[in-house]
């Protein structure tokens, strides 16, 4: 795979460990920006971190045992976590 990884963290209390997993599943390093203020900056600045046309943006809010697979027809899941329980939503292909 040809394409830079990139985890977004600020505050998250699992950051740490969600980065070190990301780098033991994907067997590469994942770049990190930590404590970017403003969503628009942070997502310019991964932009700008990554060194390859396209790359994968991972979020330090992601829980992967809360995500489950994506259903046929899906092709991202965005997610809100407000207090620790977990709100999800998908985004079709289209």
């Amino acid at each position: 795979m040809n394409t830079d990884v990139v985890m977004l963290s600020f505050d998250e209390p699992d950051a740490n460990d969600l980065h070190h997993r990301l780098e033991q599943v994907l067997a590469r390093p994942v770049k990190r920006l930590h404590g970017i203020v403003g969503m628009r900056r942070a997502y310019k600045l991964t932009a700008e971190a990554a060194t390859t046309a396209t790359y994968l943006l991972a979020d330090g809010d992601f829980d992967p045992a809360a995500a489950g697979s994506l259903p046929a027809g899906v092709s991202m899941r965005c997610g809100r976590r407000a207090t620790r329980s977990t709100a999800w939503s998908t985004a079709t292909a289209g």
